[in-house]
């Protein structure tokens, strides 16, 4: 399916990543336009499984996975399965920094040698549809 999202982030960036999704699926904000798919839901549960299963269904559909690197996103046990996952179904990731962030690069994406880009809307729209 073309030009639907998945959005992967850490809690700590969940209120800047939620504002960049309102912009993306917002006709009327026409720098950003494309579909997304995520956890944005918050889950009551520490169980795995849990967390797999509800990862697994919200990446159904979806054509590629974008990393959203905050300054904890390295630390962030979900966002290395996140990606893990996105490669296992043969999907791309790319991984663009949120704005006035330097946290360090995500091991998952050090690994897979997934380039971090700065933040732009201009960058992301492109990651979003390429």
């Amino acid at each position: 399916m073309a030009n639907v999202v998945f959005f992967s982030f850490t809690e700590a960036d969940r209120e800047v990543v939620l504002t960049i999704k309102g912009r993306a699926v917002n006709p009327n904000y026409t720098n950003l336009n494309f579909r997304v798919k995520d956890l944005l839901k918050r889950w009551n549960t520490e169980d795995d499984s849990v967390i797999r299963q509800a990862i697994t269904k919200a990446m159904t559909g979806t054509s590629r996975t974008i990393v959203f690197v905050g300054e904890k996103t390295h630390k962030s046990k979900w966002v290395k399965d996140e990606v893990e996952m996105t490669i296992a179904n043969g999907k791309p990731v790319y991984a663009i920094r949120l704005k006035g962030t330097d946290g360090k690069k995500p091991k998952a994406l050090e690994d897979n040698d997934i380039f971090l880009y700065s933040w732009s809307e201009e960058r992301l729209q492109e990651l979003a549809t390429i």
